[in-house]
């Protein structure tokens, strides 16, 4: 057998290199919610004005494309050290709990914009609120990922 009761660390090792595409997955959803919200905003009419002219609803817009990126640049700095044949550990924890964590903010505020209608199955946004959610849980949970970067973080202090 290869690595004879090694399997919980090969296991482990393993998502260094799956954690990063899951993020992706994750920013694909985030970048839909932006894209399907901005798309709204610029055909909704409320108190005689498009959407996308009232200020809160620009800046919401704005905020949610500010985090679908950062968390893109985290996925892709993540893949990078794959590429590199560097221990990415900790990069990669970071894309998957920000990227999940970000696919569910910008999906929910993307139902946000919709309003009433963003509770509609008629349009989409409903649907990616509810799988956003499983960016957060599997290939290991938010808080999960969390406890690895901590202790990553850490010990780059104590050596």
């Amino acid at each position: 057998l290869i690595g004879e009761g090694a399997g919980f660390k090969i296991a482990m090792g393993a998502f260094d290199k799956t954690r990063p595409p899951v993020a992706a997955g994750a920013v694909g959803l985030g970048q839909r919610a932006v894209d399907e919200a901005t798309k709204y905003a610029l055909e909704r009419r409320t108190f005689g004005k498009l959407l996308v002219e009232h200020q809160a609803v620009s800046f919401l817009l704005a905020e949610m494309a500010m985090k679908v990126e950062l968390a893109r640049l985290a996925y892709q700095r993540a893949a990078w050290e794959v590429d590199q044949g560097r221990k990415n550990t900790y990069y990669a924890s970071i894309a998957k709990a920000f990227a999940g964590d970000i696919a569910n903010q910008v999906a929910s505020d993307a139902v946000q914009i919709f309003g009433g209608n963003g509770f509609n199955s008629e349009y989409p946004v409903e649907k990616l609120m509810r799988d956003a959610k499983i960016y957060q849980i599997y290939e290991g949970t938010a808080q999960i990922q969390r406890l690895i970067i901590a202790r990553e973080h850490i010990e780059k202090f104590r050596r």
